[in-house]
């Protein structure tokens, strides 16, 4: 089978599931229609709930001893859990919050969940310092390592000189741990009798699979199937793969030099490129499970001794923009106190992330309504027509040059 006539077929088999989801219901699903499937606040506010004993489920501790069994793998007692609480945004010194906490006895054991936000500095060193007996636990799509300026001080695990984790952390994935721990809360009989969270849970395993890009099991094994059926269609699948990062990788380009070349409108003074031009943070985008940060810097103006202000459009799963205090073109993270950054942004109130002191998602400050380069949302394929990807373009120079107007 030709490759033209494999990918016919495989499309035939995404537009038979797409039917059956319609038929069956399995869009009618509240995260979605509240828009809050890639929320990190509002994901953490239902793991808590089903975590707290306390819980609305009325189910005990039944989801937390399946919780601290097989996605943390610990040993508690009894004691352990007849004293147990766990927390939402557990407030700790300097007012950060973590996003969630399993407390009892002399333990206390805190969870950090990623989603598409960024790290902050010294986030989980100084979560490592505020735990009790324990690690921390790094919650992320893929099962990511936290990036160094997070990590801080902590102990890095080499592997051919690369950094692959940190003695004090233990990483988790929602690809593998939280959806083993749903599937197992799901199997409960006391789950299976009770609808309400037999469906929510059940809604909220299909959010997963989406944003950690994996396939309904029935529709992946009909495809592997139709792939593994012959020779040259395994053939033709394998040259499919070869290319489908170059394709992905060439629509990366063309979104960043479509807008490069149109914000050359906006009568910005010395644009520098900043290791995009040769395309060298684009190249290697998909070569890791996090973003190598492709972009483009605009140099503003200077703000005081060696401190200027930049404009910076950047990729990370999605595409956003913001302002950044390099020193000595150097980005090491906030360099002004809130007060001067009002003052240079009096129209903005400070989000400080990282090295910005200000962002918001492209085309318009709505995560959800973007393209995910990494997901591969509905809004990333869109770009793959004309028409749509001229008016995403649009709809990102306008909101950046409307950014850089009132800066």
């Amino acid at each position: 089978m030709n490759i033209e006539l494999l990918l016919t077929k495989i499309c035939e088999i995404s537009n038979k599931y797409d039917l059956i989801n319609q038929k069956t219901g399995s869009y009618f699903n509240i995260f979605d229609i509240a828009n809050i499937s890639t929320d990190e606040v509002t994901i953490c506010r239902v793991i808590h709930e089903l975590l707290d004993p306390k819980g609305s489920h009325y189910q005990g501790d039944l989801y937390l001893r399946l919780f601290v069994e097989h996605v943390l793998n610990l040993d508690f007692t009894e004691s352990d859990y007849k004293n147990v609480r766990v927390h939402r945004e557990y407030i700790i010194l300097g007012n950060r919050r973590i996003d969630l906490v399993i407390e009892s006895n002399d333990e206390l054991i805190p969870i950090e969940v990623k989603i598409y936000a960024g790290d902050q500095n010294n986030q989980c060193f100084d979560y490592y310092n505020q735990a009790k007996n324990s690690k921390v636990f790094y919650l992320t799509l893929h099962g990511s390592i936290p990036s160094s300026q997070s990590a801080g001080s902590l102990t890095p695990i080499y592997n051919d000189r690369c950094i692959v984790g940190y003695e004090e952390i233990v990483q988790l994935s929602f690809e593998n741990d939280i959806l083993s721990w749903l599937n197992r809360c799901l199997e409960q009989q006391e789950t299976i009798r009770i609808a309400s969270i037999r469906e929510i849970i059940l809604q909220l395993i299909l959010v997963i699979r989406r944003i950690t890009n994996l396939l309904v099991e029935d529709k992946e094994v009909e495809i592997s199937n139709i792939i593994s059926s012959s020779k040259s269609n395994m053939q033709s699948a394998i040259e499919i793969e070869k290319s489908l990062k170059a394709c992905k990788i060439k629509m990366i380009k063309k979104v960043l030099n479509a807008i490069e070349e149109r914000i050359d409108k906006a009568n910005l003074n010395n644009a520098n490129s900043y290791d995009y031009n040769d395309f060298k943070l684009v190249n290697v985008y998909y070569d890791k499970k996090g973003s190598s940060y492709p972009g483009i810097s605009y140099y503003i103006k200077n703000i005081k001794d060696d401190i200027d202000l930049w404009l910076r459009i950047e990729i990370d799963s999605v595409l956003f923009v913001g302002f950044c205090t390099p020193c000595n073109n150097v980005f090491n993270g906030k360099m002004l106190a809130n007060d001067e950054i009002r003052d240079v942004l009096p129209n903005y109130e400070p989000e400080i992330d990282g090295w910005w002191i200000y962002w918001e998602y492209l085309p318009e400050d709505n995560e959800s309504e973007c393209p995910n380069f990494k997901e591969f949302n509905d809004a990333y394929f869109d770009l793959f027509d004309e028409d749509k990807f001229d008016e995403f373009i649009d709809r990102c120079v306008y909101n950046i040059e409307k950014l850089i107007t009132l800066k």
